[in-house]
């Protein structure tokens, strides 16, 4: 028996392995996208906090910040504020807090939103704030997969917009069907509110927003979250993460943007937005304000970062939103309904 010596030339040998390993590296990478681009799907969407047994008292709260003693206000005086609940358009459940107005007959009503992973009650300083404005009955909303809302998935203002039709029906219900709505939200709140306004068949009852650090677009808020926070630039997963989340929730990541048809809006709008804000960048701010067609005004505390604006200039922010509330009365008497 005679064996043959199989002879390989060194050359097709090194091309051999070298198409291997590039295989295997390109499969590496391929699978390091997906996993990375399914952990932001799952951070950016999906509920951030379970939904608690019961929606117990804070043990302790820190009381150096304007929202500090908002919210120490807000439990001092919680058995004021009902627990009230709605079912929205996807028979998903939310809840809120609820303040009837002192003043028997009074149309007026806030509606205040809280941001992302944020707790209602941060919401109570700003709701202390208009109460000193105007008589009004408080409507302190938990958006949906917060708290003791319903629902698995948060979608940055999307279907939280829808969800506020509920809450203007609860409000009409509460009030009368004259009554007049302002609706003041920060962060991803001024997201949902300012997408709401944007809606074919948007309550006519509302009677003004005010936005506090509100994003331009989910994929800029997204992006600029996760380098302040995080230090990380996420930029070149961002198709993937458009792609992934149409698939699992059904919902392009590019409709979520407040300023391609901010045109749309038709009531007053205040912007209060922070100078050195890196979240929700004033550039991107700027844009929303720009493409208003309503009565509009951008106030920038130069110093504050996000969501500061309050905390910096407290006596600013004040004065602001009187003169905004004065203006939405002005505009409602000239249109007849004040």
């Amino acid at each position: 028996m005679y064996l043959t010596r199989l002879e390989i030339n060194p050359s097709i040998l090194i091309a051999i392995v070298a198409a291997v390993v590039v295989v295997l590296i390109a499969g590496v990478v391929i699978l390091w996208y997906k996993v990375t681009v399914t952990s932001i799907v799952d951070k950016v969407f999906r509920r951030p906090r379970p939904m608690p047994q019961v929606d117990r008292s804070p043990k302790s709260i820190e009381r150096t910040t304007v929202i500090g003693r908002g919210r120490n206000w807000f439990y001092a005086n919680r058995m004021q504020f009902l627990n009230v609940g709605v079912t929205s358009f996807d028979g998903t459940h939310l809840a809120g807090y609820y303040r009837p107005s002192a003043e028997r007959g009074c149309s007026n009503a806030v509606i205040l939103i809280h941001g992302y992973d944020e707790h209602p009650s941060k919401m109570a300083a700003y709701a202390r704030l208009i109460m000193k404005q105007m008589q009004c009955s408080i409507l302190i909303i938990h958006q949906r997969a917060h708290l003791m809302s319903g629902g698995d998935i948060f979608t940055h203002g999307l279907m939280e917009s829808c969800d506020l039709d509920a809450w203007f029906d609860f409000l009409k219900k509460r009030m009368g069907s004259n009554c007049h709505i302002y609706i003041m939200g920060r962060s991803t709140g001024a997201l949902t509110a300012l997408l709401a306004a944007q809606q074919e068949g948007f309550s006519e009852n509302v009677a003004g927003i005010i936005a506090d650090s509100p994003g331009e677009t989910l994929t800029d808020l997204i992006c600029s979250w996760t380098m302040v926070k995080k230090k990380r630039n996420i930029q070149r997963y961002m198709s993937g993460v458009r792609r992934l989340t149409e698939k699992r929730y059904g919902f392009d990541i590019n409709r979520c943007d407040c300023s391609v048809h901010a045109g749309r809006i038709k009531v007053p709008v205040l912007i209060f937005q922070g100078g050195s804000d890196e979240i929700t960048k004033p550039l991107n701010t700027r844009h929303i304000f720009d493409n208003l067609r309503c009565e509009k005004r951008m106030v920038v505390i130069d110093d504050a970062d996000h969501i500061e604006c309050y905390d910096k200039a407290p006596s600013l922010y004040e004065q602001e939103m009187r003169k905004f509330i004065e203006t939405c009365m002005v505009r409602l008497v000239k249109i007849g309904k004040l």
